[in-house]
Order: C-alpha cells, then structure tokens, then sequence
C-alpha cells in the first residue's frame, strides 16, 4: 500500500471518530506563512518541526534488542554474580542451605498444620516462593513464613 493510501484510512477513520487534524492550524492560515507577512525575516528564520507519524513513535519508543537485553540482565540479579561464582562459596552456601532447611522444613509443615492443610501444601509455600524469589532478589536469607517473634507465642 502507498503512503497515500495509508493517510487516506487515516483521514477516514479520523473524520468517523470526529478528531479535528487541523488542531495546529485553528485559524486555516496558510502553512508557509502561518499569518505572517511574506516578506518577514522572522518567516525566513522560523522551523517548524512535523509531528512524527504514529509507525515513527512505535518505532522510537520500541526498545532495541540491546536494550531488552540489558532490561533482562537488570531484572534477573543472579545474572550478576552467577558467572563468578566459585567452589568456595559453595561450601558455605550449602551449610547455609541445611541450616535454613532444617528450621523451614519442621516450621512451614507444623504451619499447614495449623491451617489444618495438608504438611505438603506448607512445604510447597516456603519453598516454591524461595525458589521463584531466588530469580528476582539477591537476599541470602530468603524464607517465606512467620518471623521467629511470633513463634514464641505458639
């Protein structure tokens, strides 16, 4: 389709839904001059930008593959650290692993307990939300569940 085509439907479309596309231009003056004299120096000085089609403003606000990229490596925070990390973390970070399992696992089963749900579903919650905010947080102490205050009560 030609680009006169295209600003046919657009006038079209804009006649059925009644926007005026003279709304720069209330007056009706003539583009050249817009009211001023001819002969003005002011006239020969003045720009007028045009206003960018609606296919220029997607493609201006569309972000670039680069920029997808770098919005994905900003999102996921573990991209960060992930390709640095070493054997002697992961010492640490499985004795770190077993201690917060240790006290989740007993504490989010007696939890669904209480809720008179299954022990399974207690599992399920603190350890899908740990697994799924892994991705989005780089918190090393991530459990989903009551804090310890409020375990003295019970």
């Amino acid at each position: 389709m030609s680009s006169d085509t295209f600003t046919n439907i657009g006038h079209g479309l804009a006649k059925v839904l009644r926007i005026k596309l003279d709304y720069r231009n209330p007056q009706g003056l003539d583009d050249t001059t817009r009211g001023e004299s001819v002969y003005s120096v002011s006239s020969a000085d003045s720009f007028v930008e045009r206003e960018p089609t609606s296919w220029e403003w997607i493609q201006h606000v569309t972000p670039k593959g680069r920029d997808i990229l770098r919005w994905g490596y900003s999102l996921f925070p573990f991209t960060h650290w992930i390709g640095r990390y070493n054997a002697t973390w992961l010492a640490g970070d499985l004795i770190a692993g077993i201690t917060v399992g240790a006290v989740v696992v007993p504490q989010s089963m007696a939890y669904a307990k209480l809720a008179e749900l299954a022990p399974q579903f207690g599992l399920y919650s603190s350890f899908m939300g740990v697994l799924i905010y892994w991705f989005f947080a780089t918190s090393k102490d991530i459990t989903i569940g009551v804090g310890g205050s409020f375990e003295i009560n019970i």
